[in-house]
C-alpha cells in the first residue's frame, strides 16, 4: 500500500476533479439532452382549429440578412400565422429590406423606430415590447434577426405547446459558422453557457428556480406573456429571456426549452472580437450581473478541464525518473483527456458543427476562459456595449424581486 503522501493526495484528488469529474458530466450530458427533445417532425398534432401566432422580429442593421429571415418567417407551413417586424434606428438598408418585402406580402407588418429607448429600456426590450403592442396572435413568437427557420419550425413548435399544455416553448438553434473562431468558440461558449445555467433544468416542474430560455426562437402564449407584464417588466435585462422563463417558472406557469437543430439555424456572431463581445455580455447578463457563476465555470475550465495536459507531462517525466506514480498519472490524465474529448465531440455534433473542432480545446479552452474573465470585469464595472449602445448598467433590485414575483415593476 502506498503511503498518504502529499504526491499521492494530489493523484487522488486529480482523478476526482479532472477524469471522474468529465465522466459525470457526460452522463449528465446525457440525459439533459433527452429532457429538451421535444420537437418532432412530423408533428404529433395539428391544432384545429390553428391558433393564431404573431411573429415579431427586431432588427437593428442587419442589412441583407434580414431579408433570409423574413422569407424564412414568412415560408412557414402553419395556416394562421402573420409576421412583425421592428426596424430599431437602422442606419443601413435593414428598413428598405422590410418596406420592399412587406409591399409584395401583406403579412408582414413593418413598424420602424427612428427613437432611442426610453431611459432604463435596453433597445431590443423597447423594440418587442413595441411589436408586441400591434400582434394580434394569441401566441406570440419572438425570432431574432440572424435567425433562418424551416418551414415547418411553427408548426412543429405549436404542436408541442397545444399538445402538452405548455405556456412558452424556446428553441436551441443550430449555430451556423463560416469561419474557423465561431466553428470551435460559439460551440462551446454555448455548451457552458448551458452548465452555468442548468438548461435542462427548465423542463422540470418540481424546480422552480431553475428556468432558460433562448430569445433567438421564443414562443409565448399571449395569456402567459401578459400575466408576468411582458418586456415591460425586464425593460432593463441584456438576458431578457431568461428573466421571462424564471417569471413564468415563478409564477406556477410551464415554459420549456428543446434542441432545434433540425427546425432554425443562428450564426450569432460573424467576427472574433463580436464573439468575445457577445459572449461575455450574455455570461454578465444573465445572472443579473452576478459573479458567481462566470467564477465557477472560470474555476472549473482551470481545475477540472485545462488540467489534463500538464497531468499528462507530469505523468511522462515521472516515468521517465522511475517513480511509480508515473504510469497512474498518465493512465488519470489519458482518461480525463478521452472523456472531455468524448463530451467536446458530443457538443459541437449537437450544435451542427464538426466534431473534429473538439482537439482544438486547447486554443479554445483558455480563449473561453479569457472571455468569462471580461464577463468578471463586467459584473465589477457594470459597463457594456451592445449594438453601437454603451451602457452603464446596474439592474433595478426591483427586477430582480420580479424573479420571484411575477408582475412586478421597477420604478
Amino acid at each position: 500500500m502506498p503511503h498518504l503522501s502529499p504526491s499521492f493526495l494530489l493523484l487522488i484528488s486529480y482523478i476526482c476533479l479532472g477524469p471522474l469529474t468529465w465522466a459525470a458530466y457526460g452522463h449528465l450530458m446525457r440525459l439533459g439532452r433527452n429532457k429538451m427533445r421535444l420537437m418532432r417532425r412530423p408533428p404529433d398534432i395539428v391544432p384545429n382549429p390553428p391558433p393564431s401566432a404573431t411573429i415579431v422580429i427586431p432588427a437593428k442593421d442587419e442589412g441583407e440578412r434580414i431579408r433570409i429571415c423574413l422569407e424564412s418567417c414568412l415560408n412557414q407551413d402553419y395556416p394562421n400565422f402573420d409576421v412583425l417586424t421592428i426596424d430599431d434606428r437602422s442606419t443601413d438598408q435593414t428598413g428598405a429590406v422590410m418596406d420592399d418585402i412587406a409591399a409584395k406580402d401583406p403579412r408582414l407588418t413593418v413598424i420602424h423606430k427612428t427613437e432611442p429607448p426610453p431611459l432604463g429600456w435596453t433597445g431590443k426590450n423597447h423594440g418587442l415590447w413595441t411589436g408586441q403592442d400591434r400582434a394580434r396572435g394569441e401566441w406570440l413568437v419572438f425570432v431574432d434577426s440572424d435567425v433562418v427557420l424551416e418551414s415547418d419550425a411553427l408548426s412543429a413548435a405549436m404542436s408541442v405547446v397545444v399538445r402538452k399544455q405548455f405556456d412558452m416553448l424556446s428553441l436551441l438553434p443550430r449555430v451556423e459558422s463560416h469561419s474557423i473562431w465561431e466553428s470551435m468558440l460559439v460551440p462551446l461558449a454555448g455548451t457552458a453557457a448551458s452548465t452555468m445555467y442548468l438548461v435542462a433544468l427548465t423542463n422540470n416542474n418540481q424546480l422552480p428556480k431553475c428556468a432558460f430560455a433562448n430569445g433567438q426562437f421564443l414562443m409565448i402564449s399571449r395569456r402567459a406573456y401578459d400575466a408576468i407584464g411582458g418586456h415591460e417588466t425586464v425593460r432593463d435585462r441584456f438576458c431578457e429571456d431568461i428573466a421571462i422563463a424564471k417569471l413564468l417558472k415563478a409564477g406556477g406557469l410551464r415554459p420549456r426549452i428543446s434542441w432545434g437543430n433540425d427546425f432554425a439555424a443562428v450564426r450569432m456572431y460573424s467576427s472574433l472580437g463580436a464573439i468575445y463581445r457577445g459572449w461575455s455580455r450574455i455570461y454578465y447578463a444573465a445572472s443579473a450581473g452576478s459573479p458567481w457563476r462566470a467564477l465557477a465555470a472560470a474555476l472549473f475550465l482551470i481545475v477540472c478541464s485545462l488540467t489534463a495536459y500538464p497531468a499528462l507531462a507530469w505523468g511522462a517525466w515521472l516515468t521517465v525518473h522511475i517513480d511509480w506514480q508515473g504510469p497512474a498519472w498518465l493512465i488519470a490524465g489519458g482518461f480525463h483527456l478521452a472523456m472531455m474529448t468524448f463530451c467536446l465531440m458530443l457538443a459541437y455534433r449537437w450544435s451542427g458543427n464538426p466534431r473534429r473542432n473538439a482537439f482544438l480545446f486547447p486554443i479554445a479552452g483558455p480563449m473561453l476562459l479569457s472571455i468569462l474573465v471580461i464577463a468578471l470585469k463586467m459584473c465589477i464595472t457594470k459597463k457594456v456595449e451592445w449594438r453601437g449602445t454603451a451602457y452603464s448598467h446596474k439592474m433595478a433590485a426591483t427586477l430582480a424581486a420580479a424573479q420571484s414575483v411575477p408582475g412586478a415593476e421597477s420604478p
